[in-house]
């Protein structure tokens, strides 16, 4: 039974102070310097929401918290210059690949050219050790037939190595082609983004400038009221 009433008086005492804390954060959110205008717009500043009529608590702003918001609006402003120049740095690095990929391209098309003249050359001879053999058997000599013989598989092997350059050639092209693609879509992606965070800090500048207008109107406001 003690340990009962313990465990209640330990609840109460809980509540309690979870209710005092709630309560002190509201009385502290009400603190501060608070500016409200009338029926007559005459321009009244106040030691805490709690004191403007009910009526009026509409058009309240607290004067404390323009200086918070400039501090905020300078704050937006240099992270979004970051963000720009490493928008720019990023839009100089994607020009650099694209420039690298384009000359990968074009130097892989120099290769494919150089593979098919030599394929074109290596058909040429192939031909004319055809027409070698062709003689040779004829002659019947086996020495002949035999080096005809020798020299057409050479030219053959040759032929089908090139033709393994140009298949690997046309690959990397492919490959070149598919990296200039891809770099082309991230400058355009990097653009997007340079130009997004240039809007975002031309808003934030204007956002700065509206809090200062602000707080100046609060300040001369207040001179007046005195």
């Amino acid at each position: 039974m003690r340990k009962s009433n313990l465990t209640a008086g330990f609840g109460i005492i809980l509540v309690a102070i979870i209710c005092l804390l709630l309560g002190s954060q509201k009385i502290y959110a009400q603190q501060g310097t608070y500016r409200w205008v009338d029926e007559k717009g005459t321009v009244h500043f106040t030691e805490g929401s709690g004191a403007i009529p009910e009526k009026y608590r509409q058009n309240q702003r607290d004067v404390v918290r323009d200086t918070q918001d400039i501090r905020q609006d300078r704050r937006d402003i240099r992270e979004d210059t970051r963000d720009i120049r490493e928008d720019r740095r990023d839009i100089q690095r994607d020009n650099q690949d694209v420039r690298e990929d384009r000359k990968d391209i074009r130097q892989d098309t120099r290769e494919i050219r150089e593979d098919r003249k030599e394929i074109q050359s290596d058909n040429e001879k192939i031909r004319a050790d055809r027409k070698v053999l062709a003689d040779a058997l004829k002659s019947g000599d086996q020495g002949k037939i035999e080096a005809a013989k020798q020299n057409l598989r050479s030219d053959v092997r040759d032929r089908n190595r090139e033709v393994n350059e140009l298949r690997k050639d046309r690959g990397q092209r492919r490959q070149d082609e598919r990296n200039l693609r891809r770099d082309e879509a991230d400058r355009r992606h990097d653009g997007r983004d340079f130009r997004n965070d240039k809007a975002d800090r031309r808003h934030d500048v204007k956002d700065l400038k509206h809090d200062k207008a602000d707080r100046r109107h609060d300040v001369q406001a207040e001179k007046n009221t005195k």
